[in-house]
């Protein structure tokens, strides 16, 4: 019971660790997409759309890095249980990938509405920073299990046997 504990505090730590790290690089690498202020509000062209895309990828990027590093990290030590550190990995980088989403957006929201009301004709405001899908954060437990899983498939728990002794004679 005490390694399962010790199995689930390593795999949430680390994970939530990851998971703050990469909100905040998210915050600070994305370039979040502006409107124009007009005469009648605000619009936004087909180049800011692009970057709200792009702040996607950006996510899936860092998700995918993050849940890589975390599948290795994890699974080379925290031997004991593989099968739980699989399990625990998967479930947490969902929480990790939530967690850098919900920093992202905390440190990166405008209240575009006011911003726009008080922004004179012509100017830029920068729109809050976000996702244009939730299911970007798929991308953390998938580069966990390819990780995970490659590093477990790559392992065997084997132990070599000397030949000679496996060898039996018959008379």
């Amino acid at each position: 019971m005490r390694s399962v504990l010790r199995d689930l505090a390593w795999v949430v730590g680390t994970l939530l660790v990851l998971g703050v790290v990469a909100g905040l690089v998210w915050w600070r690498v994305a370039d979040p997409p502006y409107y124009v202020r007009t005469s009648q509000g605000a619009v936004m062209d087909q180049a800011q759309l692009a970057r709200r895309v792009h702040a996607d990828g950006t996510f899936m990027v860092l998700g995918a890095v993050a849940g890589l590093l975390a599948g290795l990290g994890l699974t080379r030590t925290r031997r004991e249980e593989p099968l739980l550190t699989l399990l625990l990995g998967v479930v947490a980088a969902v929480g990790a990938g939530f967690v850098a989403l919900w920093l992202g957006r905390t440190l990166g929201h405008v209240d575009v509405r006011s911003a726009v009301r008080a922004a004179k004709v012509g100017a830029h405001v920068t729109d809050t920073l976000g996702v244009i899908t939730p299911a970007v954060v798929l991308m953390w437990p998938i580069g966990y299990l390819i990780a995970a899983v490659g590093l477990l498939w790559g392992t065997s728990d084997k132990t070599p046997t000397d030949p000679a002794a496996s060898v039996t004679l018959s008379p």
